[in-house]
């Protein structure tokens, strides 16, 4: 009886990757590597963004603290404030509104604190409004 050997049987064609296989392998692992790099400049540029919103929450106080409302004899008035922050936050600009809200001796001011910034050549901004009553505009 001949016993056929085992070895001719696995010795063949098998006994490496084909050509497609390994431009197969490749392909995939082209694909994984620029999905991944594409994942991780996302995830930076978010990060980014979020820092870029931490700070002009943090400096939204700071307008205030720099340059108060300074109310005359009379109360509050209609005004538009401006500036920057210098060496502080380069880059962040600030803008402040004082708009009066209903008629003139109700005395509610609407105050709005914007802090915009450029980013990859696009603006952006965080805004906050409050509101203040000066009783002093209020006609007797």
């Amino acid at each position: 009886m001949i016993e056929p050997d085992i070895r001719s049987r696995f010795s063949g064609s098998r006994a490496g990757m084909t050509l497609i296989e390994v431009l197969l392998a490749i392909t995939l692992l082209g694909i994984g590597l620029s999905s991944m790099v594409v994942g991780s400049t996302r995830c930076l540029a978010v990060a980014r963004q979020a820092r870029n919103y931490e700070m002009a929450r943090r400096l939204i106080p700071q307008v205030e603290i720099e340059s108060p409302l300074d109310p005359d004899d009379e109360g509050l008035k209609e005004s538009e404030d401006s500036g920057d922050f210098g060496l502080d936050a380069p880059g962040f600009k600030w803008e402040r509104a004082v708009r009066q809200i209903g008629e003139e001796e109700d005395g509610l001011f609407e105050i709005v604190t914007k802090v915009t910034w450029s980013d990859d050549s696009r603006a952006s901004h965080e805004t906050l409004t409050t509101w203040q009553y000066d009783p002093s505009t209020e006609k007797k």
